[in-house]
């Protein structure tokens, strides 16, 4: 794991983040791969968080489960049609969609108007 930690450190716009939480990060991800070698990539360069062991909820979980930017634009789950505010832009899978036009959702005016976005087959 040290040496995963020590070829980030060198990268640009890598920012350095406390010792105690490198080594935390550092033990999730061997833990996640029972100790085993595995080759990881991720590049952020604005805010970026997840959301990970949310219940789906009906008209959408209020926090999107994953938010890009400092607009805070989302990705946001639920069953049934979406109800909940979001920045414009965003978008809402839902669970329960049973047709090219009940799977995916678009937020069009930063509150809670959703269009809704005809997929293929």
């Amino acid at each position: 794991m040290a040496n995963i930690i020590t070829k980030l450190l060198p990268l640009p716009g890598f920012r350095m983040i406390s010792a105690t939480h490198l080594n935390e990060w550092a033990t999730a991800i061997n833990s996640a791969f029972n100790g085993a070698t595995a080759a990881l990539a991720v590049k952020v360069t604005s805010t970026l968080t997840g959301l990970s062991a949310t219940a789906t909820t009906a008209g959408g979980a209020t926090a999107p489960a994953l938010a890009m930017g400092t607009a805070a634009l989302g990705v946001y789950f639920g069953s049934g049609a979406p109800t909940i505010a979001a920045p414009k832009g965003s978008l809402y899978l839902r669970s329960d969609g049973s047709s090219t036009s009940t799977r995916l959702y678009v937020n069009t005016d930063g509150s809670t108007t959703w269009t809704n976005v005809t997929t293929a087959a």
